[in-house]
């Protein structure tokens, strides 16, 4: 695909998820039914093509996601429903989470929780929903659960901190909804939290943040969920998280330190 066709993807990708935001104003499942339907059929059109192509579309995806959840809100539906079926629908029919369709997962993410907080929808509650939600369904379609676990949060952590809301309690909300989800489908609840706390830092570190300040919060996050779990699933997410990410193992050696001896 030349520069010209590329160009021509792009711009016939905004064009055609506007109009079907700008359309849809009556029922909230014809709106993500629609929406989904428009992205999916343009990502998989140009889904390898160049990743400079990609990445012009994530912008139009982001503002399409947001607008549609505003639309379905503004129709009186269930406008978290609306964020979870769009971000699934990025990789909707994949056998694999693809270049194009982690750059849509990122993008679409990004651009509902955002919309999410402009109606006003509890982040907290829809953080966790939306990461959890996405999760199962990467599962119950055999996607790549890591890749989904890791985009998905990259893109809440960069919508909710571009928010006057508390962005780090929203972003530790859908590590938590990452692990529960991937615990009662039945995936490895270690992977899952690394991809949950890598990608919060990605989503942090893109929006200027310094992923090392919040670090400590976000282990905190994948520890919590995992002791819903069991002892077995904390001893494995701890054991995760201090092979894969940095800085971790002196975190867990100062919250031993701190805590009180016991009688």
């Amino acid at each position: 695909m030349d520069k010209e066709d590329q160009g021509l993807s792009v711009s016939s990708l905004t064009e055609s998820i506007r109009s079907s935001v700008v359309r849809l104003v009556k029922n909230a499942d014809d709106v993500a039914r629609e929406v989904v339907n428009t992205i999916g059929n343009r990502i998989t059109e140009i889904t390898q093509s160049s990743l400079e192509v990609v990445t012009q579309m994530s912008n139009a995806t982001s503002g399409s996601a947001r607008n549609a959840v505003r639309a379905a809100d503004e129709a009186g539906g269930d406008a978290i429903k609306v964020a979870v079926r769009l971000i699934t629908g990025a990789f909707d029919g994949t056998s694999e989470v693809t270049v194009g369709a982690i750059k849509a997962v990122q993008s679409t993410a990004n651009g509902a929780i955002k919309g999410l907080v402009d109606v006003g929808v509890d982040l907290e509650a829809a953080a966790s929903r939306l990461a959890g939600e996405t999760v199962q369904h990467a599962s119950s379609l055999s996607s790549n659960v890591v890749k989904v676990t890791r985009e998905t949060v990259t893109g809440i952590a960069t919508g909710a901190s571009g928010t006057a809301t508390d962005s780090l309690t929203a972003i530790s909300s859908a590590i938590r909804g990452a692990i529960q989800s991937a615990s009662e489908s039945g995936n490895d609840v270690g992977e899952v939290a690394v991809a949950a706390v890598t990608g919060a830092m990605e989503g942090i570190k893109k929006v200027g943040g310094t992923a090392t300040d919040t670090l400590q919060a976000l282990v905190t996050a994948a520890v919590q969920a995992s002791t819903t779990v069991g002892p077995d699933a904390v001893e494995k997410v701890k054991r995760a998280l201090q092979d894969s990410v940095n800085g971790v193992d002196e975190i867990f050696r100062r919250q031993e330190t701190e805590q009180p001896p016991q009688a």
